[in-house]
């Protein structure tokens, strides 16, 4: 398992950083999620044989938000 700090703009309240948990949460590979709204940050442990952090990144962007690795 790998962990990637994500910078996550474009939230504006709670309901947001949990869109993007689901979405993220959601995905093969992923065992945990944290989107943290004050901060901007969503971290992300995952299998990088299972997922990338371009397609974590693209799941982000997909629901209207915008990711970078940090």
């Amino acid at each position: 398992m790998t962990t990637v700090t994500l910078a996550t703009t474009g939230m504006h309240c709670g309901s947001c950083s949990m869109l993007i948990d689901m979405t993220v949460g959601d995905m093969s590979g992923v065992s945990a999620v944290k989107t943290d709204l004050a901060t901007g940050k969503t971290e992300v442990t995952f299998d990088p044989d299972a997922v990338s952090v371009d397609e974590l990144i693209s799941a982000i962007r997909a629901i209207g938000y915008d990711a970078e690795a940090l």
